[in-house]
């Protein structure tokens, strides 16, 4: 009676077992699907990254935009002037042309008012007919320039994922930096940026040991890297990857490649992203996330 009660209970251990274990892959793929579905939303805004059609570089003086070919900044619809910024002595403003509709963070502008840049953490961000546009520190002053007609955000269709695996769903270790290190990235425009890492995470991949250093992001760590999948079935300058804070004084952390997404480069030729330092470019085949985007 006794052999038969614990062949029972054995049973029934397995079985829950068993149901936890199918809960926990359930839980974790519907979890990625929201992920990958919040991903594109954002992607689809009407001024996101697909909509990105221009980066014009600010020079001294007067800076024209409109529709009129005529203009320093040509807009591919639209007024034929909107108005015109002018750079004076590291000082940014805009007057509009009478009559024309143009808003600044919400704001009917009537009037010369002061630009400020993406920088100061208040960008003035203008708006007109279907454009989005502010300016932007990039060595120096640029005019980023969003449209949500667009063919880039019109024609998209949908981003091409490496199967869902959890053999990518790594549990890594969080090594602190004490103080935070800096470390180096270079933008796609060959611009050096010093940046503080606050630690790096340790994780093995068939096998053997890797550490990607990482970037202070809130309620998450960032990660700039490329793996032997770039520039093969990935997109070459590499991927950015989120990767949750270690909690309740643990070291240990989850890195899920399977959430690993393009820059926004890679949907458009004017932006103008990071690239994974040195340290970041790791031998090992990730095939896991987003493939390379072909717009």
């Amino acid at each position: 009676m006794k052999k038969l009660q614990l062949h029972t209970f054995l049973i029934t251990l397995l079985f829950s077992l068993t149901l936890t274990c199918f809960a926990q892959v359930d839980s974790w793929k519907e979890e990625l699907a929201t992920w990958k579905k919040e991903r594109v939303e954002r992607l689809k805004k009407p001024h996101g990254w697909l909509s990105l059609i221009g980066m014009e570089w600010l020079h001294k003086g007067e800076n024209s935009i409109g529709s009129a070919k005529a203009n320093d900044i040509v807009l591919p619809h639209g007024p034929a002037l909107v108005g015109v910024f002018k750079l004076h002595d590291n000082k940014i403003t805009f007057t509009p042309k009478k009559g024309v509709k143009i808003n600044a963070n919400h704001k009917l502008v009537n009037t010369a008012i002061e630009v400020k840049m993406d920088s100061s953490g208040e960008p003035s961000v203008f708006d007109i007919d279907s454009f989005e546009f502010y300016v932007i520190e990039r060595g120096k002053p640029a005019l980023r320039i969003k449209d949500s007609q667009a063919s880039t955000r019109k024609n998209f269709t949908q981003i091409d994922y490496f199967p869902a695996t959890d053999k990518f769903r790594i549990e890594a270790e969080f090594v602190a930096y004490e103080p935070n290190k800096e470390i180096e990235i270079i933008n796609v425009l060959g611009l050096l940026n010093k940046e503080k890492s606050i630690g790096y995470v340790k994780f093995s991949v068939d096998g053997e040991e890797f550490q990607l250093d990482a970037l202070e992001a809130g309620n998450e760590m960032f990660i700039i890297f490329s793996d032997r999948t770039s520039g093969r079935t990935s997109y070459g300058p590499g991927r950015f990857l989120g990767v949750p804070k270690p909690k309740n004084n643990s070291n240990q952390v989850i890195i899920d490649f399977n959430k690993a997404y393009n820059p926004p480069c890679a949907f458009n030729e004017y932006s103008t992203c990071p690239l994974p330092p040195h340290q970041n470019r790791i031998r090992a085949f990730i095939e896991a996330g987003e493939k390379i985007y072909n717009y």
